[in-house]
């Protein structure tokens, strides 16, 4: 089948390329970790109530906080993240097959309202397409929080393009995760470069 006729079919179903799934299924060993690796950063973000009322308490402790979900090996959602969402973005998620690798949400307050969070995995060298996918998935989730993170890191030619033209990077935060096979000693780290753009609770990983 040629590229257009490829895309074509791509675009009426919805469904991923041969290479994408390929692409995929490497990545997947990748999900869990980095899952995990992410609750616990979020965990620190949240603000623990000193006294919270009654109902609000119960209500909070309750709810999963911070909440992530792997969609990227399933390409769908679960009951649980599809009430945070109206239903023409998950419309529009269905039927153009929109699906991050990790989709959830943290709420930092009991009185705040939940931010959500998307986050795109590669099992390759982050390229500027990688990027604009990110991107993209940050603006179609209206994400607090947009992550790509790549267990090949991104190029150092790539790093000084991006800082100096932040329009295409906006504000993604794009990390590189050390994966460990037994996945206890796992780390990532940002590079120095992207220090003053995110977040506070990723400056610590700010290094080189």
């Amino acid at each position: 089948m040629d590229g257009d006729n490829e895309n074509k079919t791509k675009e009426n179903t919805g469904r991923p390329s041969e290479d994408e799934k390929a692409e995929t299924k490497g990545e997947e060993r990748l999900y869990g970790p980095i899952r995990d690796f992410l609750r616990n950063i979020f965990a620190q973000y949240i603000e623990k109530p000193r006294k919270p009322q009654y109902q609000n308490a119960l209500s909070y402790e309750r709810e999963e906080n911070p909440y992530l979900e792997i969609v990227g090996d399933r390409r769908r959602f679960s009951e649980n993240l599809k009430k945070e969402f109206d239903d023409t973005t998950l419309q529009m998620i269905n039927s153009e097959g929109i699906f991050p690798d990790i989709v959830g949400y943290v709420r930092k307050k009991t009185s705040n309202s939940k931010e959500i969070i998307v986050v795109e995995i590669k099992d390759k060298p982050i390229k500027l397409r990688h990027i604009e996918q990110a991107r993209f998935y940050q603006e179609i989730f209206s994400a607090s929080f947009g992550l790509l993170i790549s267990s090949e890191g991104i190029p150092e030619e790539k790093v000084r393009f991006v800082t100096n033209k932040d329009i295409i990077r906006g504000k993604i935060i794009i990390a590189h995760y050390h994966e460990n096979p037994y996945q206890k000693y796992s780390f990532f780290n940002i590079h120095p470069r992207f220090k003053d753009s995110v977040p506070e609770i990723f400056k610590k990983f700010c290094v080189s």
